[in-house]
């Protein structure tokens, strides 16, 4: 089960690596500034870029873009997290796993102004991934 669709994914980047290749570059430059342009990058016109890479995916890619930076602005949105924010939240707008940009972009904000909320708090700074990593709660 953790491997699900990963032939297919690989399948779909040999088949053209040239515009995989484009699209993630696109995406992981556009990923340290702006995640409604690194999110379009991989997922134009709320379809996959890349074939089997779908929102789950992608935000991952623009996550680990980051490499760990406390002030990277993507955070990764999947269904443990969304259901997290549905269940626990009371934050039910996400709807279901096509997320499209606006959405991952409002989630993004969120997760930006609950980490300056936080960090106030405990006088430091917080990174949008340390909520992510509390709402993914598996």
């Amino acid at each position: 089960m953790k491997l699900r669709l990963n032939r297919k994914r690989m399948r779909a980047v040999a088949d053209s690596p040239s515009s995989a290749a484009a699209a993630l570059r696109q995406a992981i430059k556009a990923a340290r500034e702006d995640p409604a342009q690194a999110y379009e990058a991989l997922r134009p016109r709320d379809r996959n870029a890349i074939a089997y890479l779908g929102p789950a995916f992608s935000t991952k890619v623009l996550y680990f873009a980051g490499r760990g930076a406390l002030d990277h602005p993507c955070a990764i949105l999947d269904s443990q997290v969304a259901a997290t924010l549905r269940d626990t939240c009371k934050w039910d707008s996400l709807g279901d796993n096509k997320w499209p940009t606006s959405t991952y972009v409002r989630y993004c904000t969120l997760l930006d102004r609950w980490a300056h909320e936080e960090g106030r708090r405990l006088g430091r700074r917080i990174g949008i991934d340390e909520i992510e990593r509390w709402l993914f709660r598996p």
